[in-house]
């Protein structure tokens, strides 16, 4: 009967000190959380800016009729 104790009374600590553990680590996280947030916004509009130079560039290299993808390839 003892040995049924013991292990609760371990199995009871492991879990307390998990919990313990998993609280005190989300503490503080809010702020780091939304300055994430406003970094990964910032570089998804510069990615989005840069895409759209990119097509601006690529369609403009099409218009010349130079060598572009359809540069006479059949």
């Amino acid at each position: 009967m003892s040995v049924v104790v013991w292990y609760l009374a371990g199995t009871g600590g492991a879990v307390a000190w998990c919990v313990v553990v998993l609280v005190r680590r989300d503490r503080g996280r809010s702020t780091e959380n939304v300055d994430g947030l406003l970094v990964e916004q910032q570089a998804t509009a510069r990615a989005r800016g840069m895409r759209a130079e990119v097509g601006a560039f690529r369609g403009h290299l099409g218009k010349g009729g130079g060598s572009g993808s359809g540069s006479g390839r059949h």
